[in-house]
């Protein structure tokens, strides 16, 4: 406790034994000697319980002051050494009180603070937004935040976050002070790198447009070269389909100039001959329709029927089978029905059919056989074309739907035909194309 405040108890303690003597002196003037002399016990007896009284009055205000003090002194250091910079200012912004970070962060110490203006410490950049700043938190008297660099007179300039808060009357505005300088340089340089990537992003995004126009190009180049690859199977496959024909129209046209000679031609034979070469003419014609029909893309989706779709398919290429000696097994049961493409499914048969073709002519397996069954299974379609030619290796059977894929070399192959062939039936219709090794050899399913 202070010098002034011991010398006021002191003084109190004195004028209030005086006081009291006067009062037991004015008591004893109006009293007989025994009435006298009791009444002096008894305020003997009070003065003492009242001096006793003092005396715990006394230590309970010198334990209030010990602990005023602890408490000043803790308050003291938690203001001076807090992590975060405390000041005070009044209405004109000068400097009254600022603590030990607070300094710090303005750059000088205490003694060189109090007393001067805060917002020379604000950089001129940010001084008209400190002051608006300080005005708007002094008319609504709410917190108030706002970022500003300051220009200290270490030649350090910080980034700090200000909270200002006036007190009810207006006079003192206390602010607390946070160095976010770090902060800042972390965000600029997000910043930075953020634009570095959008510029990265851009120009990835050309590169990948540029390589994807490049890539349809060569997928192009190669579902071209695929389809031109399946129309001179096709042909070859008109080639067998019209070698028998033709040999009959030959035929019938030496029959013509030999009946001429013998003297046999009669009007009967002449259009027995002719109606026998227009029939034969008029079952080419429907092969090339049937051909040139097989590569029409269909426009929508109208409801077929599977088995008919597969032996449609298979009078295009049961002839060039049967002379590479491969056998071709349907095995219909009951009368599937399928919502889809009938022209783009028949495509999909046949890429399967020359795919197995192919490893068989490759392979050389006894009694070369193909075998296709065709069911419903619940609301679904199902069709499986299966080959004896051994299966497919453990190692390529998860890549052979995959685009380039092909393991006949690339003289031989362009890795597009199955890979389409998923592309139509899963995408285009909505539905399955699997492949897996049985006991003799591979075996496609096709579900829709």
């Amino acid at each position: 406790m202070p010098i002034d405040k011991e010398k006021t108890l002191q003084m109190n303690r004195e004028e209030l034994r005086r006081r009291a003597e006067e009062r037991v002196n004015a008591k004893r003037a109006g009293l007989s000697p025994s009435e006298g002399e009791e009444a002096t016990k008894r305020l003997v007896h009070e003065l003492e319980v009242h001096h006793i009284e003092l005396e715990m009055q006394n230590e309970e205000l010198r334990q209030a002051r010990d602990e005023v003090e602890t408490a000043l002194k803790r308050y003291a250091d938690l203001y001076d050494f807090a992590p975060v910079g405390y000041c005070t200012l009044d209405h004109d912004w000068i400097i009254h009180e600022v603590n030990l970070t607070g300094a710090s962060l303005l750059g000088s110490d205490r003694s060189g603070l109090v007393g001067r203006s805060f917002e020379l410490r604000v950089s001129r950049e940010d001084r008209q937004a400190f002051s608006a700043f300080l005005g708007t938190a002094l008319d609504n008297r709410q917190k108030a935040s706002l970022e500003v660099l300051l220009d200290n007179s270490d030649g350090q300039s910080r980034w700090v976050q200000i909270e200002a808060l006036w007190d009810e009357l207006g006079r003192e505005c206390r602010l607390g002070i946070i160095d976010i300088t770090e902060r800042r340089r972390a965000q600029e340089e997000l910043e930075e790198k953020r634009r570095e990537l959008e510029e990265l992003n851009k120009d990835l995004e050309a590169r990948i447009a540029t390589a994807v126009d490049d890539l349809r190009q060569k997928d192009q180049v190669l579902i071209l070269q695929d389809r031109q690859a399946v129309m001179g199977e096709m042909i070859e496959n008109i080639a067998h389909q019209w070698r028998q024909p033709l040999n009959t129209l030959g035929l019938v046209v030496q029959h013509l100039p030999l009946a001429h000679e013998t003297g046999s031609l009669s009007k009967d034979f002449l259009d027995e001959n002719v109606a026998m070469a227009m029939k034969v003419i008029q079952q080419m014609s429907r092969t090339i329709d049937d051909f040139r029909g097989f590569f029409r893309s269909d426009k929508k989706m109208t409801v077929f029927h599977l088995n008919e779709a597969i032996s449609h398919t298979l009078t295009f290429v049961d002839k060039s089978f049967g002379n590479h000696k491969i056998g071709i097994a349907f095995n219909p049961e009951g009368d599937p029905v399928i919502n889809g493409y009938p022209n783009e499914y028949a495509q999909v048969l046949l890429n399967i059919l020359m795919n197995a073709r192919d490893v068989i002519l490759e392979r050389h397996p006894v009694d070369a056989m193909i075998t296709i069954y065709a069911f419903a299974e619940g609301e679904r379609s199902v069709a499986t074309i299966g080959d004896n030619a051994g299966g497919i290796a453990e190692e390529f059977i998860g890549k052979l739907f995959d685009p380039y894929f092909t393991t006949k070399g690339p003289d031989k192959g362009t890795g597009i035909g199955l890979y389409m062939s998923k592309i139509i039936i899963e995408k285009n219709m909505g539905g399955r194309l699997t492949v897996r090794n049985t006991d003799s050899g591979a075996e496609f399913r096709i579900e829709v």
